[in-house]
C-alpha cells in the first residue's frame, strides 16, 4: 500500500515538473521570438561606405577585426600581420601558416566564436580551420559586392538604422540604413592637426579664438550634414580625467604650439592636458548647444598594451557634473568597470549608457550588466546594442548574440517573478529600438 501512494505521489511531482519545465520553455521561447521580431537600432559601428569595401580585395585574413586582437594577445606580431594579412600577392596559405597556432589558442574567445557563426550562417562554412580558409575566403570575396550591407544588416541581423563612427565619408553612406556620429578630438591637438582643420574646415588659425571659431564651424557644419552626435576616442592617448581650465593657461600652451607647430607631437600628452582639458569642455558645451549628445570611449580597448585604468569612466564624473546640459553617452558598459558605470548612471540624469561591444566582449558579463541595469537604471538610459566592427558580418553575428543574451535575462526575470512577459518585451524594445532613437534624435 505505502509502495502504490509513494509511487502515485512521484508520479504527481514528475507530472507537475514537466508541466512547470514545459512552462519555462515557452516562456523563453516567446521572449526569444519577441526579441527577435524587434527592429534594432544599432548604435555603433565602424563601417567603411560600402563602395570603398567594394573595391578591396577580401579574404578570411582580412575579415577578422577583433579576433585577430586576441591573437596579438596570444603574441601574433600585430605589423608582420597587419603587413601580409593586407598584400593582395601573398598566397592565403602564407597566410594560414602565420595565423593557425595562434588561432587554435583563441579560437574559443567570444570575438573567434562570433565569426565562426557568422561565417557559418552568411557562407555555409561553419568552421574555420586548415580544410576551410580557402574556401571561406573565396566565398567572402564572391560576396564582396553592393548590396551586400543590406543584405546583411537590415535583411539578415534585423537592423534598421546604424549609427556609424566612419569619419566624415558617413556622409556618403545610404541614409535609408546610415547616420554618422564624428570625432573632433583633433580639436585637442593629440597629434599635429593644425592642417588638417584649417583644410577641413576652412579657417586659418592663428590664435586660440580662431581654433574656437573653427570648432564652432564644424558642429554647424556636421549638424547641416545630418551627423547625429560627437565621438570622443581619446581615452586610448589620455586620462578621462577632464580638470577644470581656464581660457588663459589653455592660451598659454596654445600659443607656443602655434607658432612651433612640431611641437605637438614632441610633447606629452601630460603637457598638452591643460589645453585638452579646455577644449574637451568647449565640446561638450557646443554639444549641448547643438542637440547633439556625446559618446565618449571607456574601459576596455581594441589592441594591446594599454593601461585600462585610464578609461575608468568614474574619471569623467567631475566633467559630467560640471556640463549638466551635455548627454553623454559612455559606451562599451566601461568593461571591467560596468558597476561604477551603473551607479554613475543611477545617480547622474544626463548620463545614457551603451551597451555597444560588450556581448562579444563577455557574453556573460553583458548578462549580469543588463540584469543589473534592469534594476538600478531607468529604462530610457540604457542602449542595448552596437556591434562596434568594421565588417557586417562581424556586426550579423553580434546582434544574433546580443538577442540571445537579452532574452535569457529577460526571461530569467520573467521566471523570477521580477516582471511580467509585456513588461520584459516592452523593456526589450526601449534598450534595442527606441531609446537609440530619442537620444540621437533619429528619423526615420
Amino acid at each position: 500500500m505505502k509502495l502504490r501512494v509513494f509511487s502515485v505521489l512521484l508520479l504527481l511531482l514528475s507530472s507537475v515538473f514537466c508541466s512547470c519545465s514545459c512552462n519555462e520553455s515557452e516562456l523563453r521561447k516567446r521572449i526569444a521570438e519577441g526579441v527577435r521580431a524587434i527592429r534594432i537600432i544599432d548604435s555603433h559601428e565602424h563601417l567603411a561606405p560600402e563602395a570603398v569595401r567594394n573595391e578591396r580585395e577580401l579574404s578570411l585574413f582580412t575579415n577578422l577585426h577583433y579576433a585577430i586582437s586576441d591573437m596579438w594577445a596570444d603574441g601574433l606580431d600585430r605589423k608582420l600581420a597587419d603587413s601580409l594579412f593586407s598584400e593582395p600577392e601573398a598566397s592565403l596559405e602564407e597566410k594560414w601558416e602565420l595565423m593557425a597556432p595562434y588561432w587554435e589558442n583563441t579560437r574559443h574567445t567570444t570575438y573567434s566564436q562570433t565569426l565562426i557563426r557568422a561565417f557559418g550562417d552568411l557562407y555555409g562554412v561553419q568552421d574555420v580551420n586548415e580544410s576551410t580558409y580557402k574556401e571561406l575566403s573565396r566565398k567572402i570575396q564572391q560576396a564582396n559586392r553592393p548590396g551586400f550591407y543590406r543584405e546583411v544588416l537590415h535583411e539578415r541581423a534585423g537592423i534598421d538604422l546604424v549609427i556609424c563612427d566612419s569619419g566624415l565619408r558617413a556622409r556618403d553612406m545610404d541614409p535609408s540604413l546610415f547616420r554618422g556620429v564624428v570625432r573632433l578630438d583633433d580639436f585637442l591637438l593629440h597629434w599635429n592637426g593644425f592642417d588638417f582643420v584649417e583644410n577641413t574646415w576652412g579657417v586659418k588659425i592663428n590664435t586660440l579664438a580662431d581654433w574656437e571659431k573653427a570648432l564652432d564651424v564644424a558642429f554647424q557644419q556636421v549638424k547641416e550634414w545630418g551627423f547625429v552626435g560627437i565621438k570622443s576616442a581619446l581615452a586610448y592617448q589620455r586620462t578621462l580625467n577632464y580638470e577644470r581650465c581656464e581660457r588663459t593657461e589653455a592660451e598659454m600652451i596654445f600659443n607656443r604650439l602655434v607658432v612651433d607647430r612640431t611641437l605637438v607631437d614632441k610633447l606629452s600628452w601630460q603637457e598638452k592636458k591643460p589645453f585638452q582639458d579646455y577644449m574637451f569642455s568647449r565640446i561638450a558645451e557646443n554639444c549641448a548647444k547643438y542637440e547633439l549628445p556625446l559618446q565618449i570611449h571607456t574601459g576596455f580597448f581594441y589592441d594591446t598594451w594599454r593601461d585600462v585604468t585610464q578609461a575608468n569612466p568614474t574619471n569623467l564624473t567631475p566633467f559630467i557634473m560640471r556640463h549638466r546640459d551635455t548627454r553623454f553617452v559612455l559606451m562599451h558598459c566601461g568593461y571591467p568597470y560596468g558597476r561604477d558605470l551603473l551607479a554613475m548612471a543611477k545617480n547622474l540624469p544626463n548620463v545614457v549608457i551603451d551597451m555597444c561591444w560588450i556581448y562579444i566582449i563577455s557574453p556573460s558579463f553583458a548578462a549580469e550588466f543588463l540584469d543589473e541595469a534592469i534594476e538600478t537604471v531607468p529604462a530610457d538610459k540604457v542602449l542595448g546594442f552596437g556591434g562596434d566592427y568594421v565588417l557586417p558580418e562581424g556586426s550579423y553575428g553580434h546582434a544574433m548574440l546580443c538577442r540571445e543574451v537579452v532574452s535569457g535575462v529577460l526571461a530569467d526575470k520573467v521566471q523570477q517573478g521580477y516582471w511580467s512577459e509585456e513588461e520584459a518585451l516592452g523593456y526589450a524594445r526601449k534598450i534595442l529600438r527606441e531609446n537609440a532613437i530619442e537620444v540621437f534624435r533619429l528619423e526615420l
